[in-house]
């Protein structure tokens, strides 16, 4: 049967894989001219070890994943140390979980898709018509094709989503939060830590492949168009310049760099659909369920949906509505149960106030002592 992945970000490439390992005729179309870099590094936690071993390359992963490292200083406002925060407890779910760059995990999962799948950059689709006799998909670039099931996994403001499902506000939701991320110049020293006032954080550390820079800002939801980068880089300017302290100036001209490598900008938000599936279109990732950069799961969420509903869709004979039910009643309360966890991280790394912002430095104060002890 024919397949149609939308996107080649981690849902759409471990999508592909099962695909067509499961025997599947499977095309995947990007907007991007290839594999989007850069990113936040990103973890395969829990059930997403079971989903690469299955795939054969959880060893690959392990090679490859980001080195152990010190505890990171946590730093007050005037830039002085007032507690570490140890990343290898936050958010993990076994001891097995690992932490890799995007980039790394992107290219391990592409070189095990399967001969045959074809890759088609620089194009996205126009217009998707769901008929008895197949999904009818029309290209941007004129182009036309007939697909047995078309998946979404085109990220937080999908395309698939919107065509098949409605317009974006009904189904993603703001958390309150902003992010963004840029790759840090190598030719100076930067220190590695983490700034905090209340509702702003800024971090610094290596990922394995250079200086990255993040920041995450507690703000109500605002109207800007996701595309336009200048305006981002005036609204992360704006958010940055509420500290002068550290390395902030030369932390500013870098997000402010439209040359720089790595930026990124979006909102915190989570994706809430009562079905991933209508006729013969699923979405999958964030596209379909995001559980919020603050969840740490995310990509997990994505590599386990990916396997679930390629194994779940070729189990019956590619009959959709048969599929349905089993896929939805055996991945909602693992989808529930992974959004649930950026309800904890949230007031974790971006305290809203002073006094909470103290309480959370005193209880990494405290599991730091626990660990020395």
């Amino acid at each position: 049967m024919k397949v149609l992945i939308s996107g080649a970000s981690m849902a759409g490439l471990t999508a592909a894989y099962w695909f067509a390992r499961l025997g599947h005729s499977v095309t995947v179309v990007e907007r991007a001219d290839g594999l989007r870099p850069g990113g936040a590094p990103i973890d395969v936690r829990g059930q997403a070890l079971g989903t690469t071993e299955r795939m054969g390359i959880l060893a690959e992963i392990n090679a490859q994943k980001i080195a152990v490292v010190a505890p990171m200083p946590v730093l007050d406002a005037s830039g002085t140390q007032v507690a570490t925060l140890d990343l290898s407890w936050f958010a993990n779910e076994t001891d097995h979980d690992v932490e890799i760059t995007r980039d790394r995990l992107n290219q391990i999962v592409l070189n095990a898709i399967p001969n045959g799948v074809d890759f088609f950059f620089n194009s996205s689709i126009a217009s998707i018509a769901d008929q008895p006799g197949g999904v009818d998909v029309v290209f941007v670039d004129g182009r036309q094709g007939r697909y047995d099931l078309v998946v979404g996994a085109d990220g937080l403001h999908s395309n698939v989503r919107k065509l098949v499902f409605g317009p974006e506000k009904d189904y993603v939701r703001h958390f309150g939060y902003y992010v963004a991320l840029i790759d840090l110049p190598s030719h100076r020293d930067w220190q590695r830590a983490m700034l905090n006032i209340p509702g702003l954080t800024i971090a610094v550390r290596d990922t394995g492949d250079g200086p990255q820079a993040m920041m995450l800002a507690a703000k109500a939801e605002l109207d800007y168009d996701h595309r336009n980068l200048d305006a981002q880089r005036k609204m992360i300017d704006d958010f940055l310049s509420q500290v002068s302290t550290w390395q902030m100036p030369e932390l500013r001209e870098a997000f402010a760099d439209p040359t720089a490598k790595g930026f990124y900008f979006d909102s915190v938000s989570q994706t809430h659909m009562p079905s991933w599936i209508k006729g013969n279109v699923a979405v999958i990732g964030d596209a379909g369920h995001c559980a919020a950069l603050l969840s740490g799961m995310g990509t997990t969420l994505a590599m386990v949906a990916a396997e679930a509903l390629a194994t779940t869709w070729t189990e019956n004979d590619g009959n959709t509505l048969a599929a349905s039910p089993i896929y939805h009643d055996r991945m909602r309360p693992y989808v529930e149960q992974c959004q649930a966890f950026a309800h904890e991280g949230g007031p974790i790394m971006v305290p809203p106030t002073q006094e909470a912002l103290d309480t959370r430095n005193a209880t990494f104060r405290e599991y730091a002592s626990k660990l020395a002890a």
